[in-house]
């Protein structure tokens, strides 16, 4: 269950205890899905400052899960929406979150299903 994430963490944390680290992959895509739906209403609705709490939630459990590729991504969204700076990548950061996210969850589900 490693493709592009890392779970040495969890596994750390929890001891090896396979059946603990696939309740926390699984509490992650159910709740990553609905953070990404928000992201994206944030953006359609114009709500760019809105951005900040939602990356924040995610990027805990980007860090935790070891979702190396996407944390500079939630950093990058978490920045410009607090800061209110360079707000017009927001949108373009949001849509490439959402893709990679998308991805990741997929993978994420299926290594759940064969586990």
């Amino acid at each position: 269950m490693d493709k592009h994430y890392d779970l040495t963490y969890l596994h750390q944390v929890f001891h090896g205890q396979d059946a603990k680290v696939r309740r926390i992959v699984a509490l992650f895509v159910a709740r990553a899905e609905v953070l990404d739906r928000q992201m994206m209403s944030c953006i359609r609705q114009s709500r760019l400052f809105d951005l900040h709490p939602v990356a924040t939630t995610l990027s805990a459990g980007v860090r935790m899960l070891g979702l190396t590729g996407l944390e500079p991504l939630v950093q990058d969204i978490e920045h410009c929406s607090k800061e209110r700076v360079d707000m017009h990548r927001l949108p373009a950061l949001v849509s490439q979150l959402h893709g990679s996210l998308n991805a990741v969850c997929q993978s994420m589900s299926q290594d759940l299903a064969q586990s």
